[in-house]
């Protein structure tokens, strides 16, 4: 979903990058006044087989629509859906503006829509899920937070319902009760990478960004967390969860009573 949206901060420059994906900052002391984590999930607390998963997502729902229209009119809608999602609306939740959006361009009602979608994330998608694959840091990660009486927000892109994000987190051993928030579509109106979409996450759970740790993988997505003063941790060649779980340790045999 790489839909560029209109962001009042500057592009992140290379450079920038570069240093963010650094481990060398990233210390047992370094953590000393972050009281608040979020926590991206694909690709960061969850391993994805790349474009695979996705297109099987894709192709399993096209298939299943096929009683609400052809192939053309399938893949309109959901290219209009997703511009909608993904840009500044005016509905309450990203949850209606999917439902709503998509019904009135496959010209039927949002009950028949949120039926299908119900079905289909019953039957299809926990197979589809099989594909994901574990970080064996991720756990420990989690349990570390929880250890030193930090806030978890699960913040991934506010695109699925709780149910869906479940699914996927059960591929690292996690759970929906492991997170103070999670960032699922009926909570949020805002998504990735939009900064407002990190600033409603911290109005909601009440931090300010120099409190806050944002860590994920995809700079296009979760940097605009750094846009707002958010110190970022992106994982990738230079930086694993192994060395955010180590730092912890770190951290969290230093300052027992955090």
């Amino acid at each position: 979903m790489k839909n560029k949206q209109g962001n009042s901060k500057s592009p992140i420059k290379s450079s920038e990058i570069k240093r963010i994906r650094s481990k060398i900052t990233i210390s047992g002391d370094w953590w000393i006044g972050k009281t608040h984590v979020l926590l991206d999930m694909d690709g960061t607390l969850i391993d994805q087989p790349g474009a695979l998963f996705h297109n099987l997502f894709a192709m399993g729902v096209l298939f299943r629509m096929r009683s609400f229209g052809s192939l053309t009119q399938l893949i309109k809608a959901a290219q209009k859906t997703k511009k909608i999602l993904l840009s500044p609306h005016s509905f309450s939740t990203n949850e209606d503006a999917f439902f709503e959006t998509l019904a009135s361009e496959l010209n039927t009602n949002r009950k028949k829509i949120e039926r299908f979608m119900s079905k289909f994330f019953d039957s299809d998608y926990p197979f589809i899920c099989l594909f994901l694959h574990s970080d064996p840091y991720a756990r420990r990660l989690v349990d570390l937070l929880h250890a030193s009486n930090r806030h978890i927000t699960l913040a991934t892109n506010a695109v699925f319902g709780r149910k869906e994000i479940e699914l996927r987190l059960k591929a690292s051993d996690l759970f929906l009760h492991d997170f103070d928030l999670v960032t699922s579509w009926d909570v949020m109106k805002t998504t990735k990478p939009n900064a407002n979409f990190f600033d409603e996450t911290l109005k909601k759970i009440g931090a300010s960004p120099d409190n806050t740790v944002m860590i994920g993988n995809d700079p296009y997505y979760d940097l605009p967390a750094h846009t707002l003063g958010i110190q970022t941790l992106l994982v990738g060649n230079k930086l694993n969860l192994k060395d955010i779980v180590e730092s912890l340790e770190e951290n969290v045999k230093n300052n027992p009573r955090f």
